[in-house]
């Protein structure tokens, strides 16, 4: 029962993360394009990160003693950084409610083009705040940069291969040039988590509850390993899809859905280790 516990947090910064790579990704997806067919797919994919990021929100009151009372911590945004993450949620989520919004209403693409920079701006800034809330004496493993990093890696990896399942899911062939921008995500996303890995194991000194049995010491190394093992044979499955579809060959499904679905579960488990850590760190 104490695994189930931390399904909602896991839930809650996965669906945000993706939302915010969502329209990080769209924005280089659309790039110059004026076909037409691209444009309304990427205010397809908006909608999703929209419902993505609500759906993330609902999940994490899930986690709350009493969810009504979250709007009462915006009284504490000076000193608490939980308070500074609920304003930003609201923040993002205005910023992508906006943005669905021009869609909908025909807006000329540049206007759009600013909305998602600005909308995935505030996102990187609400995964930003999101790190700060682990960054405690208490927790070790947590205070450095590692934590951001992760949210970061995450963030590319899921909206990367969200956006290259859909234009694999076209009608017609997806054009070229919007398949360099899922690779070039998914693969800064690989090497962030490269990075973020190695801050993210603690000291053996810091392993402050040792009788702990939730999480065995060395689950929390192998663990990384499996982790940057799922995730990263969903990246090579994507690159395999690209150059595919860059050889005229198809980009299809058939690669980018069980792509998606190797990043997913790699980021699903890696995210439940690191909420488990706790009961080793000592929070």
């Amino acid at each position: 029962m104490q695994y189930l516990q931390e399904f909602p947090l896991v839930f809650f910064t996965l669906l945000v993360q993706t939302a915010v790579g969502m329209v990080l990704v769209g924005k280089c997806v659309l790039g110059r394009e004026a076909d037409r067919s691209v444009r309304e797919g990427v205010r397809r994919q908006n909608m999703a990160a929209l419902l993505l990021f609500a759906v993330g929100v609902l999940i994490s009151f899930v986690h709350l003693g009493t969810p009504l009372h979250a709007p009462f911590t915006l009284l504490h945004v000076g000193q608490s950084w939980l308070s500074r993450e609920i304003l930003m949620v609201g923040v993002v989520g205005v910023a992508l409610l906006w943005l669905v919004v021009l869609g909908r209403k025909g807006q000329a693409v540049k206007s759009e083009k600013q909305a998602m920079v600005l909308a995935g701006l505030c996102g990187i800034a609400l995964l930003f705040v999101m790190s700060c809330v682990y960054n405690q004496a208490s927790m070790p493993g947590w205070r450095n940069w590692g934590v951001f990093i992760a949210f970061l890696a995450s963030m590319c990896m899921l909206g990367a291969s969200w956006h290259a399942v859909a234009l694999s899911l076209r009608g017609d062939a997806a054009p070229v040039r919007a398949l360099g921008p899922c690779l070039v995500w998914a693969v800064l996303g690989l090497a962030l988590m490269a990075v973020s890995l190695p801050l993210g194991i603690p000291e053996p000194s810091s392993l402050v509850n040792p009788g702990s049995l939730l999480l065995p010491p060395v689950c929390i190394a192998w663990s990384s390993g499996l982790h940057a093992l799922v995730s990263g044979l969903g990246v090579a499955l994507l690159a395999l899809a690209t150059a595919r579809g860059m050889q005229g060959r198809g980009f299809r499904p058939a690669l980018t859905v069980p792509a998606f679905a190797l990043i997913v579960l790699g980021e699903m488990f890696g995210r439940l280790v690191f909420y488990l850590s706790y009961s080793r760190l000592g929070m």
